[in-house]
């Protein structure tokens, strides 16, 4: 007699042979596919070629059925599968059409698919938010308390200045309680061009002793603002030569200078930076000694005329 576990084991390699054999029907891949999430074996993975071989509108619409699902994990890889269809395509429909999905999947009651899918949204552009996903961010901004540091950021990244009273006023009366909703609004204040904030903002972090969590907890959100006082900050500490941070290595941790990271985050915020990176923002340097050098000297020449980025998050 079979048991449970040989059962089980006979059950997936049936339906992942499916999933590779009957790629002309992603309907089909796609209700198999939700059936092993549901089963709890373990999580799949859909075949690396399913995005390639199937159009994007249709997968958008069979996803449909899945987003009120009552299992929080059928609805997470629902929400899942919409930003890997969208977030590398070309179509701007598309995008739009994904954005507005997963800005409602923000509604969501399971806080940590709140917390993925604000995660997901931050590799869209701020042209991908409509007025639909405009309109659904303002009450999400208002009703989910969950992850609400995360979805604060994302108001201001998208460029609701209408919402800076809103969140002047709730920090001003206490509503925000937790210290990071509270920088989250500074930040977001920041963002939206409110220069006592941007001032705010730079001095706090300038008050800071740096070090490798300096560098890593509270640089980026200095960068997040896309204000210059903020990027000029970090140029400073790109031409900083004094070691406060470490290598990456934990092997052989030395001290280094910290304008390495620095360098890393201006790239992909800085228009025409002097060096090339992939889309996840990695440097595509193998000398990182010459490459800093590079960066040092380009701010030199363009110290008053460097462009932001800030469709980006």
């Amino acid at each position: 007699m079979l048991n449970k576990i040989t059962i089980s084991l006979l059950f997936i390699s049936f339906n992942y042979s499916l999933i590779a054999q009957v790629d002309n029907n992603f309907e089909f891949i796609i209700k198999d596919y939700m059936e092993l999430v549901q089963k709890e074996v373990y999580s799949p993975s859909l075949s690396k070629d399913f995005f390639n071989k199937n159009n994007p509108e249709d997968i958008l619409i069979t996803l449909n059925g899945y987003y009120n699902d009552t299992l929080a994990k059928v609805r997470f890889k629902a929400f899942y599968l919409t930003y890997k269809t969208a977030y590398k395509s070309n179509s701007k429909n598309l995008r739009e059409e994904a954005v507005f999905r997963l800005v409602q999947g923000l509604k969501d009651e399971e806080s940590g698919n709140v917390g993925s899918i604000a995660n997901w949204l931050t590799n869209f552009n701020t042209s991908d938010f409509n007025e639909e996903a405009k309109d659904s961010l303002k009450w999400v901004l208002r009703e989910q308390k969950s992850y609400l540091d995360k979805i604060i950021r994302i108001v201001a990244f998208v460029g609701l200045s209408d919402q800076i009273e809103y969140l002047k006023n709730n920090l001003q009366n206490g509503i925000y309680s937790s210290n990071k909703v509270v920088w989250a609004v500074h930040l977001a204040m920041a963002r939206l061009g409110v220069q006592e904030e941007i001032d705010f903002c730079v001095e706090l972090v300038k008050k800071q002793k740096l070090n490798d969590d300096v560098v890593y907890e509270l640089l980026p959100d200095l960068v997040y603002i896309r204000d210059k006082k903020a990027i000029n900050y970090l140029v400073e500490i790109l031409n900083d030569e004094t070691k406060n941070c470490y290598s990456a290595n934990p092997e052989n941790p030395k001290q280094i200078v910290c304008g390495y990271r620095v360098m890393e985050y201006l790239a992909p915020i800085i228009k025409d930076f002097p060096l090339e990176y992939d889309d996840t923002g990695d440097l595509l340097v193998e000398d990182y000694e010459q490459a800093l050098i590079i960066t040092r000297n380009w701010f030199k020449e363009n110290s008053d005329n460097y462009s932001l980025i800030k469709y980006t998050y």
